[in-house]
């Protein structure tokens, strides 16, 4: 009986320590984030580390693995945007007189608009770098991820990623110019047979 007892408390505690408790953010009384992790605000200087390419991102959803997955779209695409996003910019002043004549006045309108584009990007072999979760006071779950991308041979899959680019140029090359090759090959060895 007692080793009963013993096997089952043992089981227990086994069963307790497999799990993560998720704390509630710290709210202050606006309803506004006191605090969020460190990391996510001051992650590792890009200048001083040329070998890794960091991303942030977070997300809240009633659904956790919703929550996480959408944070690590956001982590992403910010690893994507540092690769090869584009900056456009477009500006636009309007002025007009407005009033009679002596009592005129000039208005104006101004826009700006700026579009970051991030096109397709492979980012192969990135790593989960941090992750913290919270509920929130609505109840929902809030995920902050940090992703990390090696850069060349620090990358695990850096042997796959020169694969796949060496493979993507032979792909490039033009279907019509390898028939045209073929035909030149194939007169030539008429030519030679005759």
């Amino acid at each position: 009986m007692r080793y009963s007892i013993l096997i089952l408390i043992m089981i227990f505690m086994t069963a307790c320590s497999q799990t993560v408790k998720v704390k509630q953010e710290d709210l202050n009384k606006t309803g506004m984030l006191n605090e969020v992790p460190k990391w996510f605000v001051e992650h590792p200087d890009k200048k001083k580390d040329h070998n890794y390419i960091y991303g942030v991102g977070s997300a809240t959803s009633p659904d956790l693995q919703l929550a996480k997955d959408k944070a690590m779209m956001i982590a992403k695409a910010d690893i994507a945007d540092i690769i090869a996003g584009e900056m456009n910019k477009k500006a636009t002043l309007f002025r007009t007189e407005v009033g009679a004549e002596g009592k005129k006045s000039v208005v104006s309108e101004s826009d700006n608009t700026i579009i970051n584009i991030i096109k397709n990007i492979k980012i192969t072999g990135y790593e989960q770098w941090k992750y913290k979760m919270f509920t929130t006071a609505s109840g929902d779950y809030r995920v902050y991820i940090g992703l990390v991308l090696p850069i060349g041979e620090y990358n695990k899959l850096h042997d796959l990623i020169e694969e796949e680019k060496a493979i993507a140029a032979q792909s490039q090359i033009n279907s019509s110019e390898l028939a045209k090759v073929a035909i030149e090959d194939l007169t030539d060895d008429i030519e030679a047979g005759n």
